[in-house]
């Protein structure tokens, strides 16, 4: 988690979270997003949610029971940097009210690709989708968070035991546990053909998880 504010204790976290404020929450179609939203709307949250697919969004809230009163859907494809920067001017101009708190959650994870998959800029899609657009999206937020008085305001960043590979679902599949080595992939560019933060050969269930050790380290 990467807080703009000071540190919160666990309580004091807790009893603020009841206080109503505006969240913006990436990929909510369906399991821990979704349920995000449905918690926090029936708290007295404002929730804007943030997905390639705003209409199955809406769908899902509605086939949740999410009262759509306190609800903003927005179009982002957090695997295009143009998309997150056009969602960023969209939501700052049309939301007329502050941001209190972000939850980075959206991913892709496609272990049985061959070949990698490339994002409109050319990167890899799985590090595209759940770090870099990601990492843009909170830098590009992160001067209205900072200007905000809610007693919890913070960006959350959702993590995987799989970056871990201490944890049986980082030693899966074998022998792939996350590594971003000496991050030559990046240094060299990270666009075809390199599709490997540490700039070695494609494997499609490292890509995912050393992306989410991208996210534990922002």
């Amino acid at each position: 988690m990467v807080s703009p504010s000071s540190a919160t204790s666990p309580s004091e976290a807790t009893s603020a979270a009841g206080t109503a404020g505006t969240v913006l929450i990436t990929g909510t179609t369906s399991g821990v997003g979704l349920n995000a939203v449905k918690a926090l709307v029936q708290r007295g949250w404002t929730v804007v949610t943030a997905n390639r697919d705003p209409v199955r969004a809406a769908e899902a809230a509605t086939a949740l029971g999410i009262p759509s009163e306190r609800l903003h859907h927005l179009r982002m494809d957090l695997g295009d940097l143009e998309s997150v920067r056009v969602g960023v001017e969209t939501l700052v101009a049309s939301l007329g009210f502050g941001l209190d708190a972000l939850v980075i959650n959206a991913a892709v994870y496609k272990p049985r690709l061959k070949e990698p998959e490339r994002s409109p800029q050319g990167y890899e899609l799985s590090m595209a989708t759940n770090h870099l657009g990601h990492f843009l999206l909170i830098q590009l937020l992160l001067p209205d968070l900072q200007r905000s008085q809610h007693p919890s305001r913070r960006v959350v960043i959702l993590g995987t035991v799989t970056a871990n590979s201490k944890e049986l679902g980082g030693k899966i599949p074998i022998p792939a546990p996350a590594d971003l080595g000496d991050l030559s992939g990046f240094k060299a560019g990270f666009k075809a053909p390199i599709a490997m933060a540490n700039g070695k050969p494609f494997k499609p269930g490292k890509a995912y998880k050393d992306s989410k050790l991208c996210n534990m380290i922002t």
